[in-house]
């Protein structure tokens, strides 16, 4: 039930193209042509990797004012490790110019756990003083759009060709999980027992946004074609970590450098069907300040500061089949 829900989403949702599409799809029409061509395709695979966050360095409370802390002293591990189905497809005006995008959403919900680390917390030797692992509930929502402009074939017959694209692209990743039964203990304090607590512990969500420029190469021999695509551009992520258990909330607005990169195979099964196996990665790199903000509990009222680099580190493989037009 939950994969036929989300495939209905996907499928109401996407009104576009992906960066799965091949560029001209026959050899035989001349570049430069008037007419408009495009493809249409539904990918499933799996999506590895995780975000992570972590706190250190400069930090600030009414109390305490500025003061210099370890680089790290906190970091939460959030994983990915998920089904995915995506929609996509291009449109081309000339053979020329290429419209495209897609939009991906995960399954299933993680295979893995989140962790969380905390070190310094009994004394100042850097030690790893209490970690936890929470079971994990996401959604993941992953969005693609750009153009590409394609230069002139440099090599071309009846059976083959050699193209290369660029363009402005912009990615976009909504990242959302629900952490519960934390299992918590404390590796310096062996004998210390475990500290479990069933529901819901904590959320944390993310968005992510990078603007970036696509380059691509693409390859095809008879049914055959092979595309490589590489960029590279600015991030910016927004993030929030509620920790319900502590009734604190963290929210930071950070700023770094994404790249990302994908290898695809496609065989066309015909003039309009074909299929493709595609792998692709993304790197997300961003720092900012974390604002901390308590809303009950003993911390009611609490506000304070301090440094926060965000990391994410994803990979996804997948099946594909699509229709020419």
């Amino acid at each position: 039930m939950k994969i036929a829900k989300r495939f209905t989403l996907l499928s109401a949702c996407l009104i576009s193209s992906s960066l799965m599409a091949q560029s001209p799809r026959d050899a035989k029409t001349p570049l430069g042509t008037t007419i408009w061509t495009g493809s249409i395709q539904a990918e499933v695979g799996y999506w590895l990797g995780d975000a992570t966050y972590s706190i250190g360095g400069q930090a600030w409370s009414p109390e305490t004012g500025k003061i210099q802390l370890p680089d790290k002293i906190s970091e939460l591990k959030f994983p990915l490790d998920v089904a995915y189905g995506a929609l996509g497809g291009n449109l081309f005006w000339k053979n020329k110019v290429e419209i495209f995008g897609s939009l991906s959403e995960n399954l299933t919900d993680p295979s893995s756990k989140m962790k969380d680390s905390d070190w310094g917390v009994f004394d100042d030797s850097g030690s790893l003083d209490i970690y936890s692992e929470s079971d994990a509930k996401l959604t993941a929502v992953a969005a693609d759009v750009g153009v590409r402009y394609w230069f002139s074939s440099t090599t071309t017959t009846n059976r083959s060709f050699l193209l290369f694209g660029i363009g402005p692209s912009l990615t976009y990743q909504h990242l959302d999980w629900t952490l519960s039964n934390v299992d918590q203990w404390y590796p310096s304090q062996p004998r210390m027992a475990h500290d479990t607590q069933s529901g819901v512990g904590a959320t944390y969500n993310a968005d992510i946004i990078m603007p970036y420029l696509n380059a691509c190469a693409l390859f095809k021999f008879k049914r055959i074609s092979g595309r490589l695509e590489i960029g590279l551009g600015p991030a910016l992520v927004q993030d929030e970590d509620n920790h319900v258990i502590r009734q604190k909330r963290s929210t930071a607005d950070m700023v770094g450098v994404g790249a990302k990169g994908a290898v695809e195979l496609r065989y066309d099964l015909s003039r309009n069907i074909f299929t493709l196996a595609r792998v692709s990665a993304l790197s997300v790199q961003a720092t900012g300040t974390s604002t901390d903000t308590g809303y009950g509990g003993e911390l009611q009222g609490y506000n304070a500061e301090i440094d926060e680099d965000f990391a994410l580190t994803s990979f996804t493989g997948g099946l594909a089949v699509g229709y020419n037009f």
